[in-house]
């Protein structure tokens, strides 16, 4: 029994340790979440209930797995200048 009590604390405070630190940022919002149209209420609040029910049960995931790919390339002032070929041979020194 105390065996299990320990293993059940190690793993709530294995919990707490992956919680975020950080503060959370403001975002800029361009519209409303939900339009203020009673009838459309409920579609948002199931769509935020799905959304926050697939954050958590995709969490445990996306802790041991790989980094999403990018999906677009970088912009061009972030790539190396593209590489010139060496010239074809050097030419002959100026006679003195």
């Amino acid at each position: 029994m105390l065996i299990q009590r320990i293993a059940i604390s190690a793993v709530l405070a294995a919990g707490l340790l992956a919680l975020p630190v950080a503060a959370a940022k403001a975002q800029v919002v361009y519209g409303p979440p939900c339009t203020p149209f009673p009838l459309t209420w409920p579609f948002c609040v199931v769509g935020a209930v799905v959304g926050t029910a697939a954050a958590v049960v995709s969490a445990p995931f996306r802790v041991v797995g790989p980094p999403p790919p990018y999906y677009y390339p970088p912009p061009a002032y972030y790539r190396p200048p593209p590489a010139y070929p060496p010239p074809a041979y050097y030419p002959a020194p100026y006679p003195r």
